[in-house]
């Protein structure tokens, strides 16, 4: 069945009957008011224009207002561009590629990983954030703040097992990850635009609670997108194959129609070597032509 051939929604069919009965009782009442000789008669024609002009408006509105709460594209929906497109059985835009869903990774994609400029804000210079950044960040102990498993005492203890001698200072500085990750203002209209396009978009990223905690308002896109998977609600990273197939899982993802955005090669080969869309995050620019290459356009 074509979609966009569904029988019309049964509250549209009641705003109508109202707006109809409203409409036509209005204008019965003006012809009984005319042939009574009734001296109300030209304020109920009056009233019959106003109503002929704000019924119509009142309903629009309160399409409108249906479709904004329940998310679902109405007549009403503020979007002309999209009148030629497909749209689904519930009146969403169906995107013109193959392509149907955009992951996410979050870290320097969707947001700066400035764990650098973290440890230089706590007063420390150069030399010690790299010396403090091999003890951690770089250190195959910086995992477990994603993985969710220890807490934050037993993940920095073992950032000051990596270095002794500024054991300390480590303990001291990853105690809060407040700023840890920073803002990208491309994120949130980025994702706003695929959406718009009649593409789901999800979120797939090795993510601590800690930094999401600490830095609310660089995660302000996860209220924008459709869903996803923070590695710390479920002990499982990425490139383990079982984050993938966890998202794949609940979200029903058809690999061939699934592309992948993140900034490590492992991961997008994960995603290759499950059958998804693999592009390897450089920048922007370059992301959006690689999209456009695979026939994402929005």
């Amino acid at each position: 069945m074509d979609d966009n051939k569904e029988a019309t929604k049964p509250y549209k069919r009641v705003l109508a009957w109202v707006g109809i009965v409203l409409l036509v009782g209005m204008y019965l009442l003006l012809l009984y008011e005319a042939l009574t000789g009734s001296p109300d008669t030209y304020n109920v024609f009056l009233g019959c224009v106003a109503a002929t002009i704000a019924v119509p408006i009142l309903l629009w509105l309160l399409i409108w207002a249906i479709g904004a709460i329940t998310g679902r594209h109405t007549v009403a929906s503020l979007d002309p561009m999209t009148s030629n497109k497909k749209h689904d059985k519930y009146g969403n835009v169906v995107p013109d590629s193959g392509i149907d869903t955009v992951v996410f990774d979050i870290g320097n994609v969707l947001t700066n990983f400035a764990w650098d400029k973290f440890l230089e804000n706590k007063g420390y210079d150069e030399e010690m954030v790299r010396r403090m950044g091999r003890a951690s960040v770089y250190s195959k102990d910086w995992v477990e703040y994603d993985i969710g498993n220890l807490t934050t005492e037993e993940i920095t203890q073992r950032f000051a097992d990596n270095d002794p001698e500024i054991g300390d200072e480590l303990k001291s500085a990853f105690a809060d990850l407040t700023d840890i990750v920073t803002k990208r203002d491309e994120a949130i209209p980025w994702i706003r635009a695929l959406k718009a396009a009649g593409y789901r978009v999800l979120v797939l990223s090795n993510f601590s609670k800690q930094a999401l905690e600490g830095c609310k308002e660089a995660m302000s896109f996860l209220d924008v997108v459709d869903g996803g998977i923070l590695s710390y609600r479920d002990h499982v990273v990425k490139p383990d194959r079982a984050i993938y197939d966890l998202l794949a899982k609940r979200y029903e993802l058809v690999p061939e129609k699934t592309v992948f955005i993140d900034d490590t090669p492992a991961n997008i080969k994960t995603a290759r070597e499950l059958g998804w869309h693999g592009i390897d995050y450089k920048d922007y620019d370059q992301v959006v032509k690689e999209l456009h290459d695979l026939g994402v356009r929005y």
